[in-house]
């Protein structure tokens, strides 16, 4: 099973898959600089830019378009600057510099020379990290309330929880689309029946419901 079959069957709480030398090979842009088509209305160019690279590490392009493609991180940048609360989007606004900080990045080092590889390995280390690891990572973000705070907790913790919540609305981000919603889970705009006691298989062929 690959990553593209796997998500249609995932919620929110869904793991990383590392990627395979083969999906590596068919990222779009991998060495190089990377054209915003949008403007961030809370991360910096660079910060939306390791943003665009990370949701395309998690949802790829393959056989259907990738997160990248959907707009998947303008989504993330609007959502948070929108929709989450003044304070949550200050934290996500510091935890973004944590992780261009973790990458290297500077005037030196600019985004475009970051390779697909390097981001490959940061999400392995946080988001394949044991489950009592990320547990620990958790525990110590549950004291946070303001961005103030984070000077209190280890680095690790603050990029574990970036990267878990931009895997979260990447996939809910993904799966609610309405390319894929439409054309590759399950898709019935106007409910019929309902059937109880049959296998998921048999309804839908293994995808889960878009709606």
């Amino acid at each position: 099973m690959n990553r593209r079959e796997a998500l249609k069957n995932i919620g929110l709480s869904a793991g990383y898959i590392a990627a395979t030398p083969g999906i590596l090979s068919i990222l779009q842009s991998c060495t190089s600089d990377i054209k915003l088509t949008w403007i961030p209305e809370l991360l910096s160019e660079d910060e939306a830019k390791v943003l665009v690279q990370i949701v395309d590490l998690i949802i790829p392009e393959t056989d259907t378009p990738g997160a990248k493609a959907l707009n998947v991180p303008m989504f993330i940048d609007k959502y948070i600057s929108n929709v989450a609360k003044e304070e949550e989007a200050k934290i996500f606004k510091e935890a973004a510099g944590y992780v261009t900080k973790a990458l290297g990045i500077n005037d030196e080092k600019p985004v475009r020379k970051i390779k697909t590889e390097t981001y490959d390995a940061f999400l392995t280390k946080y988001l394949r990290s044991s489950k009592e690891q990320q547990e620990a990572y958790e525990k110590e973000m549950q004291q946070i309330q303001a961005p103030k705070d984070l000077e209190n907790v280890s680095n690790e913790a603050v990029i574990f929880n970036y990267l878990a919540v931009v895997r979260s609305l990447s996939i809910w981000g993904f799966k609610t689309s309405e390319h894929i919603g439409e054309n590759v889970l399950a898709y019935l705009p106007v409910p019929g029946e309902q059937i109880g006691c049959d296998s998921v298989e048999n309804l839908t062929q293994g995808k889960a419901w878009s709606l």
